[in-house]
């Protein structure tokens, strides 16, 4: 039996594994100042965070180029304005996940090599390494004869984060470590990492307000995706996500009976592309009729804004039904406090 339940665990695991690294890009994406300051604090300080993180992938990797194909679309690279005193006023920051242990330190040189040939000349590489088991080197080296080049680079592991540092930690970006270390250590054991998942989704909502940013919802994102379970529990986990966000999810009710299996992000797209599509065709009729005195141009421009305002106000509803909290609704749909009570009382 125990022997079954390991080889599930396994299928489930390989299944997933292919999305792991992608996962951890986006969220890498999601909050590049955070990553920074936790892993580079030293780096984080040079950098004038008053200009934009530019990135740079579709530079280097064109939508249509056979060099996206593969590990390669896994690397995060950004260029970064230095601060003042620095005499070279940008840098370029390759951060690359490595969730399978293979040593990637000649292609890390290889990177390199392609950014300094583009004329960037202050390049920082950086390895995050997410297999528990894997030691990756900090250096790649080649030797022949006379002729040697070393390249060395910033490694770091899950590995080198206690769980305790990481859950005090007031860097949201902990919490992202911390999940992955709670995957590495359930690999086989998907009742734990229901409740650790749990967990995490709690502590999010305690500690980032939905209002004021967006961390707290790429956080849950992340969480739930790094954190996969069986449909069971992932259908359990998804009833506790509404409870904790008050309450009563009937989508997840509406799931149960087809026994459609959704993540908490594809939930929210659902809703958006729910409504969008009722929203705009609305809107749309809306405007011809307007257009008739308006003229149809005008009209159907109107038209238009309003299927968006009727999107917004639709996702709302949803989230009104499935018992969400009024400011993470607010947060998500940039109606005013007014208007979704409103809404409320009409639904």
């Amino acid at each position: 039996m125990l022997n079954s339940l390991i080889f599930e665990e396994q299928e489930m695991y390989d299944a997933n594994k292919i999305d792991f690294d992608r996962h951890w890009k986006e969220i890498i994406a999601g909050m590049p100042d955070s990553f920074l300051l936790l892993l580079e604090p030293e780096l984080f300080e040079q950098i004038d965070f008053a200009a934009k993180l530019q990135p740079m992938e579709q530079e280097l990797f064109p939508i249509h180029s056979k060099q996206r194909i593969g590990k390669h679309i896994a690397d995060k690279i950004f260029d970064v304005k230095l601060k003042r005193k620095y005499a070279m006023k940008k840098a370029t920051i390759h951060i690359e996940v490595q969730g399978d242990g293979r040593d990637i330190s000649e292609r890390m040189f290889k990177m390199y090599y392609k950014l300094f040939d583009k004329g960037r000349k202050n390049i920082y590489s950086i390895v995050l390494v997410t297999d528990p088991s894997a030691q990756h080197p900090t250096t790649f080296d080649h030797h022949f004869l006379g002729t040697s080049v070393q390249f060395q680079f910033r490694v770091h592991h899950l590995n080198n984060f206690t769980e305790t540092e990481l859950f005090t930690s007031d860097n949201p970006f902990a919490l992202a470590l911390l999940a992955g270390k709670y995957q590495a250590s359930t690999r086989f054991n998907a009742e734990q990492r229901y409740t650790y998942k749990v967990n995490l989704a709690q502590i999010i909502k305690e500690r980032y307000s939905f209002v004021e940013s967006d961390i707290g919802m790429k956080l849950l994102i992340f969480v739930d995706a790094i954190l996969y379970l069986p449909d069971d529990l992932h259908e359990k986990f998804m009833k506790e996500i509404f409870r904790i966000f008050k309450e009563e999810g009937v989508d997840m009710a509406q799931a149960e009976k087809t026994k459609e299996v959704i993540t908490f992000g594809e939930l929210f797209e659902r809703w958006k592309k729910e409504a969008r599509e009722e929203g705009i065709k609305e809107g749309i009729k809306e405007g011809r009729e307007k257009g008739r005195e308006e003229g149809i141009k005008e009209g159907l421009n109107k038209g238009i804004m309003e299927g968006q305002l009727i999107e917004k106000r639709k996702i709302a509803i949803k989230m009104i039904n499935s018992g969400l909290d009024i400011n993470l609704i607010i947060s998500l749909t940039g109606l005013s406090a007014d208007e979704i009570r409103s809404l409320k009382e009409q639904n």
